[in-house]
């Protein structure tokens, strides 16, 4: 224990360079002939120093944590005093203040002090509001085509406004404050996915935590939906406004649905039915939205039938028959015969049946006939096949007369056989093989 003496004639005496914050006792005596009387004896502490650099160094939305420097001399503790009447000590250079309210302006003093609790140093201050609260309930409801309602509910403690931002593709669409719990954002690209945050703030920049969600604008509709078809497969393409993350294509065939997503503006159907009238309806959605459809039919093209012939004939009727193509739905045929020689051309269309006889035919004549698959505007390859008409035969008889200056010439048979030939050429030439017919010779000297 360091002691100091010190003598003076007056009744008062200054005592300097003593350290701060520390406890002294004081023994007054009176001297008289060099002898001390009876001391009278008194302790006092010195004032600390006051805290220095004293700052908030984190800052949440329920705690503050103040951090300082330890000043020069001693101290005891510190004690740290909240404008609503809190006290807290603390013997470290830091304290964590708890269980304040979020979002609300503190002026927070820190003081040295020693153990007789009476004694205390210089205030230090230091002011800042506690983070505001992240809002609860964040919805996104009215999704229209070019805007998104947004809800929320405001967090506890205070709040001076709320801002709220769009987002997409990390660029910033809209950024704006309100001072309510509801906004309607708009101005927003359609049919797109859009990142939506709320923060709350307080004193002009101190912001809360953000709250994020993500939506969608109304997908719109779909436009130049385009089908090309082969026999067996169907190809649809089509065209959208926005960011649609998906579409959805239906394919309806006889009222059977069979229904595809794709994240594509095309696709393609295979092993489908030939020469059948498909019906394709493709809308875009974005999770919980659809877009409006579009609706479009085409026929597969036809395949053609195969192995044409001929069941029955008759003198005026010919009755045909085919095989359908593979994987055929409910299907029309064009079907018809021709005689070149009568020009006489009967058309006709039929549906699901693979067999057809024409009537009010000319016996002994060929007919050509010839049956195609029907779709829409669209005619299959022809499968064909040829017959007659049964002949109603008759017989007819030509005499012909022969004179030539030559003697002998008409009774030599390489004349007759010369007349036949070009008479039997003449006949086909005129009937060929259009009609029945059959020339055969008479021998004179026969009858």
């Amino acid at each position: 224990m360091l002691k100091r003496n010190f003598t003076t004639e007056d009744l008062t005496y200054d005592l300097n360079s003593l350290t701060p914050g520390t406890r002294y006792s004081v023994q007054v005596f009176a001297v008289k002939c060099t002898r001390d009387l009876n001391p009278q004896e008194d302790t006092f502490y010195t004032t600390p120093n006051k805290v220095e650099d004293l700052q908030i160094t984190s800052v949440t939305e329920t705690s503050v944590f103040l951090n300082w420097t330890k000043p020069d001399g001693n101290l005891d503790f510190y004690l740290i005093k909240i404008k609503d009447g809190k006290q807290i000590s603390s013997k470290t250079e830091g304290k964590e203040v708890r269980d304040l309210i979020p979002g609300h302006f503190y002026t927070f003093t820190v003081l040295s002090g020693v153990r007789d609790n009476s004694t205390w140093s210089e205030e230090s201050i230091v002011s800042r509001n506690t983070k505001p609260g992240r809002v609860s309930d964040l919805s996104v409801s009215r999704n229209t085509h070019y805007s998104l309602q947004l809800n929320w509910k405001s967090p506890v403690g205070n709040v001076s406004f709320f801002r709220v931002v769009a987002i997409m593709d990390k660029k910033t669409l809209v950024r704006q404050n309100v001072t309510i719990t509801e906004v309607n954002v708009t101005g927003l690209p359609i049919g797109s996915k859009i990142t939506l945050s709320v923060t709350a703030l307080v004193n002009g920049n101190i912001e809360g935590d953000s709250v994020t969600i993500d939506d969608y604008t109304a997908p719109g509709p779909i436009k130049g939906l385009n089908l090309s078809s082969t026999d067996v497969s169907l190809n649809a393409s089509w065209n959208s406004e926005g960011d649609s993350s998906s579409f959805v294509v239906q394919l309806v065939l006889e009222g059977k649905v069979h229904e595809r997503k794709t994240n594509f503006s095309e696709i393609t159907f295979t092993g489908l039915k030939t020469a059948a009238q498909y019906q394709v309806i493709v809308y875009a959605s974005n999770g919980h939205l659809e877009g409006e459809p579009s609706t479009k039919s085409i026929f597969t093209m036809p395949s053609p039938p195969t192995n044409a012939k001929s069941t029955y004939q008759d003198k005026s009727s010919i009755t045909f028959e085919w095989d359908p193509p593979a994987k055929v739905g409910r299907v029309t045929y064009a079907v018809g015969i021709i005689s070149s020689f009568w020009g006489h051309t009967v058309s006709e269309r039929i549906e699901n049946k693979t067999t057809h006889k024409f009537t009010g035919l000319k016996s002994g004549t060929k007919y050509d006939f010839q049956v195609q698959t029907v779709a829409a505007e669209h005619l299959s390859a022809a499968a064909t096949v040829s017959k007659y008409t049964v002949a109603d035969k008759r017989e007819i008889s030509l005499s012909m007369m022969c004179s030539s200056a030559e003697p002998l010439l008409c009774d030599e048979n390489t004349s007759r056989v010369s007349v036949f030939e070009q008479l039997k050429k003449h006949f086909n030439e005129v009937l060929g093989e259009n009609i029945f017919w059959k020339l055969e010779e008479v021998n004179p000297k026969e009858k």
